[in-house]
């Protein structure tokens, strides 16, 4: 194959991939970041400091009552740990698809690590405790504490920290299956967790599949 054909199904893969990005990609999201935030904001004042379990109850039931089945009902023993960017914490995922994903993150001890470059925009909604986050070239903290919104542009990268214990409803909208390397390699490579491995893989493809059989993509 010569150089001229090699450039010209380049050009078409990189036009798809723009026209998909720009005009497709943005049609299939259902979650709407500001809505998620009047939730947050709205469940904290209404359960009282200190109940963890209740508050994530109450913000589960807000999101069913907006979004239905897209979200699935919350149960404390479909939690997972999840090892990612030289961080540890544990999640519960709420939805997924091959667009979006939204989940319960955090951890009853703190944390530190990359948050990886990713190719979709990210919306960390703090329920409890506080995430502190390194800008490069800022020598100050950024810090996010309970009904802050943290927003992590796509392709962007910063540091974090949850000092103690801190817990969020995270939203990630863009392409999720470019994600999975990140959130898999450090149990595949490092932890050599099998059991964490096969149950986030169990539930992320249960998720992406119950999404995509009521036409959410």
């Amino acid at each position: 194959m010569n150089y001229f054909k090699l450039s010209i199904i380049l050009g078409v893969v990189l036009s798809a991939y723009y026209y998909l990005d720009k005009y497709v990609l943005p049609t299939l999201y259902i979650f709407d970041p500001e809505v998620l935030h009047g939730i947050v904001k709205d469940s904290l004042a209404t359960v009282p400091p200190g109940n963890t379990t209740a508050l994530f109850y109450e913000i589960n039931g807000r999101l069913r009552n907006v979004y239905g089945d897209n979200i699935n009902p919350y149960n404390s023993d479909d939690w997972m740990f999840n090892n990612a960017g030289n961080a540890m914490g544990s999640m519960f995922i709420q939805h997924a698809s091959i667009s979006e994903y939204l989940i319960f993150f955090g951890t009853a001890i703190g944390t530190e690590g990359h948050t990886g470059v990713h190719p979709a925009n990210d919306y960390f909604y703090i329920l409890k405790g506080a995430q502190w986050v390194h800008d490069l070239g800022d020598p100050d903290p950024i810090i996010y504490e309970p009904g802050d919104l943290h927003i992590l542009k796509r392709g962007s990268v910063q540091q974090y920290s949850m000092p103690t214990t801190c817990f969020a409803l995270e939203l990630a909208q863009g392409w999720i299956p470019a994600m999975l390397p990140f959130g898999l390699a450090d149990t595949l490579f490092s932890t050599l967790d099998l059991g964490t491995f096969a149950r986030t893989t169990y539930f992320t493809g249960k998720a992406m599949i119950e999404s995509a059989l009521r036409g959410k993509f």
